[in-house]
Parts: structure tokens; C-alpha cells; sequence
């Protein structure tokens, strides 16, 4: 029956002198995924004269018949913009079509391809009913992008075994900074697929505390030695006695050096303390003291028993002198008469 019909309904659209054509499409739809009713329409045929068994969702043009005749009326696929860009993570030797990736607004599924001309196409099971633009269109048009490596700036101390600074890509060897210092560094990256984007890395000298042993001299005398082979020591200028600064500059760009203690020299006065190989530290005077005054004693009245005053003073010293010379005197008398 549904042939018969449509026999019948071609030999009536023969005798109309009409061809289709784009001018002749009255009607044009964009395809949304379900049926589309033209007003008035009572059955609907294919170009081929065929009549179809329900209302035409797909892309295509079809006839309506109508009160007021046939209408030729058209399902246009739709519109799909896909952006088309460099895949940072393509390397040499992977598919050339895995060098783009696809972003879309419709959650479509599609194979990528490339025509001859470099122009983007998509394969695809929707039987047309999707146009997929591509923007950019084609291959020469895609601005390949390479993947930035960035990475904050690092402030260290001084290590004696290197300041080693990693990256997040894995396999990357890290940068190695061995002396303290101001340095702006990058990842050494194949420049075709990355850019790495410069950094700060201030690395500070290590500080050592130092505890020096009281530093002196007379006046007159040369300074010690101020210098060893890791630091010198400056002290402020002067040669007269008193205190004078100690500073302390390091040899080593690597080492900052502190003064805990011992940072005074001292001159010291020959005079005031010549004997003294140490510090001259000037007393103060101590305050005398002062002896209680004792209560003279009474007269010892046994000494008094014994002197007896007698109002002549003798000298005993020459009295014993003339008692000598008397004895002498005897003897040679004596000595005298019995050589005689």
C-alpha cells in the first residue's frame, strides 16, 4: 500500500515542473536529536519518493505534504566547535595525529584525522548529523606550545656538600650550587619541548660563633698575630694604653664569623704593672685600719722592788772596760818580774 502511495504521489510531484534544488528548500532546520514536524504536514517523504514511517530526526532533505501542497524542508547537522591544541607531552617518535588534542563543548566522541590538505576532520557515528569545525583548521595553524617549568625562588645556607634543587618532572637532574652566593638558574631542559623559566637562589654564608682568648700587650711592644688561615682580626687603631674593638673578617665567601667573647684588646702601662704578663687591673686602695689604742699598763711592782734608786748613774759599759785594762795591766807586771 505504502508503495502504491508513494507511485502515486511521484507521478503528481512529476507533473509539477520543480527540481530540488537549495533555492527551492523552504524550510531549514538544525538538528537537535529529535523528530522535527513541519506545521500542517500530514506524511513525509525522502527525496526518493519513499514514504517514511515516522517524522524525520536526522539530517537530510525531506518532503512534507501539506493542505497547500508539498514542502521540501531541510535537517541541517549541527554546529560542534572543537579547539585544537599542541599536546606538551608529544615527543619525537609518537603518532603524529597524538601531537593534538581536542577540546569540545559537546561531550561528543570523535577520532581525530587529517586529511591530505592538513585539515582537520572527524570520524565519526552520527551519521552527519554533526559538523565538526575545527579551530584552528589546520595542522600549520596549531601553535606548539612547550610545557613551562617553573619554580620558586630558594633562599639556603651554605652547604660544604652542594645546595641541591629539585624539579617536579620526574627524572630531571637536579641543579647543583656549591658556593655561597647570589645565582639565577633554570633547568637544563630540551629546549623543542620545554621552557624553563629562570629562578633566585640566594645561598648565605654558615655563621660560626667563635670564643677568642683575651688579647693583650705593653705599650710599645708589636700586636700578636691577628690571622690564621680561616679568618683575620682587626682591632681599632692606637697605641696608648686602654681598650680597643676587635673585629673579625672570614677568608671564605662560605663562612660568616661571631664574636661570643674576647673582642677587646687591651694595651697595658709598662710602668704600672712591669713585671705582669696578664691584663693590668688597677686596684683601689684599701681603707686602713685602725688600731684601738691599748690602756698603758700599771708599774710592775716587782721590777720596782728590786732597782733601787740611788741617785748615781753608772755606766756600765766603761766600767768593764777599766776592769779590763786593769787585769791587763797585772799580768805583764807579772809576766815581767819572772823573765827578770
Amino acid at each position: 500500500m505504502k508503495r502504491l502511495i508513494g507511485v502515486l504521489f511521484a507521478l503528481i510531484v512529476a507533473c509539477i515542473p520543480m527540481r530540488i534544488h537549495a533555492q527551492d528548500v523552504s524550510l531549514s532546520f538544525e538538528y537537535t536529536g529529535q523528530k522535527i514536524e513541519v506545521e500542517d504536514a500530514t506524511m513525509y517523504y525522502s527525496t526518493d519518493f519513499e514514504l517514511l514511517d515516522e517524522v524525520p530526526s536526522d539530517c537530510g532533505i525531506y518532503i512534507a505534504v501539506t493542505s497547500s501542497g508539498p514542502k521540501y524542508y531541510e535537517i541541517k547537522p549541527k554546529d560542534v566547535e572543537v579547539k585544537v591544541s599542541y599536546n606538551k607531552d608529544w615527543r619525537f617518535g609518537d603518532p603524529e595525529i597524538e601531537k593534538y588534542v581536542c577540546e569540545g563543548k559537546e561531550d561528543l566522541n570523535f577520532k581525530l584525522m587529517i586529511n591530505t590538505n592538513d585539515e582537520f576532520e572527524a570520524e565519526n557515528d552520527y551519521n552527519g548529523n554533526y559538523h565538526f569545525v575545527f579551530s584552528p583548521s589546520k595542522t600549520t595553524d596549531v601553535k606548539v606550545e612547550k610545557t613551562r617549568v617553573e619554580h620558586p625562588d630558594v633562599e639556603s645556607i651554605y652547604n660544604e656538600e652542594g645546595t641541591y634543587i629539585y624539579s617536579t618532572i620526574h627524572g630531571l637532574k637536579p641543579i647543583k650550587l656549591m658556593d655561597a652566593g647570589e645565582y639565577t638558574v633554570s633547568f637544563d631542559l630540551n629546549e623543542t619541548y620545554y621552557e624553563s623559566v629562570p629562578f633566585k637562589v640566594p645561598i648565605l654564608p654558615r655563621t660560626v660563633q667563635l670564643k677568642l682568648v683575651k688579647q693583650t700587650k705593653f705599650v710599645g711592644e708589636n700586636d700578636p698575630a691577628f690571622e690564621n688561615d680561616d679568618y683575620i682580626l682587626t682591632r681599632e687603631p692606637g697605641e696608648e694604653t686602654g681598650d680597643y674593638k676587635i673585629t673579625v673578617k672570614s677568608k671564605s665567601k662560605n663562612y660568616k664569623y661571631e664574636l661570643l667573647n674576647g673582642d677587646v684588646f687591651t694595651i697595658l702601662d709598662r710602668r704600672e704593672n712591669e713585671t705582669l704578663k696578664k691584663p693590668y687591673i688597677k686596684e683601689e686602695p684599701k681603707e686602713e685600719k685602725k688600731e684601738e689604742l691599748k690602756k698603758p699598763e700599771g708599774p710592775n711592782k716587782e721590777k720596782t722592788k728590786n732597782n733601787i734608786h740611788t741617785g748615781v748613774s753608772v755606766n756600765t759599759g766603761v766600767n768593764f772596760a777599766l776592769l779590763s785594762l786593769s787585769v791587763v795591766g797585772i799580768g805583764y807586771v807579772v809576766l815581767k818580774n819572772k823573765r827578770q
